[in-house]
């Protein structure tokens, strides 16, 4: 195998030091990897070198990433929409790659695929977490809003069932009606007392934790 198969050129390394970079023959065969790939999957470069690209490729994925390269050596353009998929780490984890590639032909015809592999891992993690908090902020504005109209019609019923009481003293299922009434009513002054949920720390590289509406409105209540 000659130099200029085996690995890209220095420009592509020097440029995309950061990522991965992965030269891969059509039939998947790993031919060169950039020392990268140990920092952010922990797998020494010369361990993949001649192994099989989809052995590394989550189950779910593979499908998937087996069309993308289909479809990128057929369409050799200068610029593809990035792909999405899971490889698995040395340590068994499975991270999320966003790779682009070129398709390049050495002297004798032979097409390999030079990836360009980015771990947005966190990245994606982080926003499903955003959207996830945006999703709990949702519930608890409806919660609120539902609460303040319930809150009217629930005291006038309350109002009625407590002169009925005295009208109508010992009566069971007044009673009954009236503590089931009071349990309404509680539940509608915890949803009204509701009022925030944790968010991150400008620049905070923590997620926001799962929103506690039991803890927020006793917490609200304490103050």
């Amino acid at each position: 195998m000659d130099d200029a198969r085996s690995k890209p050129s220095d420009a592509w390394l020097v440029e995309h030091a950061s990522d991965i970079v992965s030269v891969i023959r059509v039939d998947g065969i790993i031919e060169y990897e950039s020392p990268s790939v140990e920092r952010l999957l922990g797998w020494r470069p010369d361990e993949l070198l001649g192994t099989q690209v989809l052995d590394y490729v989550h189950p779910d994925d593979l499908a998937h990433v087996t069309d993308a390269i289909r479809k990128r050596i057929a369409e050799p353009g200068p610029v593809n929409p990035p792909t999405e998929f899971r490889v698995r780490a040395r340590d068994g984890s499975w991270h999320r790659l966003a790779a682009m590639s070129r398709v390049t032909r050495d002297t004798h015809g032979t097409t390999t695929l030079v990836v360009n592999s980015r771990d947005v891992t966190h990245e994606r993690a982080l926003e499903a977490q955003l959207r996830e908090a945006q999703r709990l902020e949702s519930i608890m504005q409806l919660a609120r809003a539902a609460a303040h109209e319930i809150n009217n019609p629930l005291a006038v019923l309350m109002g009625q069932l407590a002169l009925l009481d005295i009208e109508q003293r010992g009566n069971p299922r007044i009673e009954k009606s009236l503590a089931a009434v009071r349990r309404i009513r509680d539940i509608v002054a915890r949803m009204i007392r509701i009022n925030r949920i944790e968010t991150l720390v400008p620049g905070s590289a923590e997620l926001p934790p799962m929103l506690d509406l039991r803890k927020s409105s006793e917490e609200t209540r304490e103050r």
